[in-house]
Formats: C-alpha cells, structure tokens, sequence
C-alpha cells in the first residue's frame, strides 16, 4: 500500500511537469514530452518496486517537483514582465506623445507589479507549506515505531496528530 500511496505523488507531480513544459509547444514536442514522461514514470515505478527505498522515491519526489516549481516561477515571471519592458514611449506620426498611452502604460505596469508581489507571495507560501509538509513526511518515516506507540496510547481523535504521512 505504500508503493501504491507514494507512487500516486509521482504520477501526480508527472501530470503537472507535462502541464507545465507542454504549453505553447507544437503537437510533436508535446507528443515526445509526454512520452518522455511515460517512460520516465515507468522507470521511477519499476526501481522503486526493485529497491524498496523509500529515499529514492523522496529524492525522485523532491527532484520533479522542484524542476515544477521553478519552471513554473519562470513561466510566471516571462508571462508578466514584458509589458513591464515594452517602450511606449516613442513619438507618433506628428511628432507628439500620446500622454493616452502612457498613462495606460504606467497603469499596465502598476497592475503587473502589484500581481508580481502577490504571486510571490503566494509562492513563498506554498513552498513553505510543501517543505513543512516534507519535513513532517521524513519526521514520520524517521519516528515511525515510536510514533505509532504514541498514537495507539492517545487513541482516536488525538491519534490523527501524530499521523505524519497524513499531514503531507
């Protein structure tokens, strides 16, 4: 059940990545991104099931969702700074600035940087929640016989405190 529970991560994590890398690509990038995922899912699934080391599907977890995060974190930063360094500035055809522009311009600009401040935000709070959450994963592994006797002596409902696995 194990294999089963942690495996479901990495096809999960998997989708995202082909989400995230497939946008905006032609149909044969991402027939052979896909199909790259595929195999690498299979390869991820079948040494797991070989080594019985739950390390190595941590570090394969930690590895595909880092690639995620920080595509995605480019992906964000691309999408919002460009009208932050387009010109507007330059003369019409009779030779005067349209103020019309500018101020529409100096508006765009505001707007992006106030949803560059937001998204960060919510980054910052999403990756402190995915590390605290790992963090609480790698305690469980760690502790587990110990935690498992503190469960069974509170018994239920205090018992789900201590549930690591289910915190993550």
């Amino acid at each position: 059940m194990q294999l089963v529970d942690e495996l479901s991560m990495i096809y999960t994590t998997c989708i995202m990545f082909y989400a995230i890398f497939s946008h905006g690509r032609s149909i044969r990038s991402a027939i052979l991104l896909f199909l790259f995922i595929v195999v690498l899912a299979i390869f991820i699934t079948g040494y797991y099931h070989y080594l019985q080391d739950p390390l190595f599907h941590q570090n394969m977890f930690a590895l595909l969702t880092s690639i995620v995060v920080l595509r995605s974190m480019y992906a964000m930063g691309e999408k919002l700074r460009p009208s932050k360094e387009r010109v507007l500035h330059q003369p019409h055809a009779n030779g005067y600035v349209n103020t019309g522009d500018e101020l529409e311009q100096a508006r765009m600009d505001s707007r992006d940087v106030e949803i560059l401040r937001t998204m960060w935000k919510m980054i910052a709070c999403g990756l402190s929640a995915v590390a605290g959450g790992f963090l609480i994963w790698n305690l469980d592994d760690i502790f587990c016989p110990t935690l498992r006797r503190w469960r069974r002596e509170v018994g239920l409902p205090w018992g789900i405190v201590l549930e690591g696995h289910g915190w993550w």
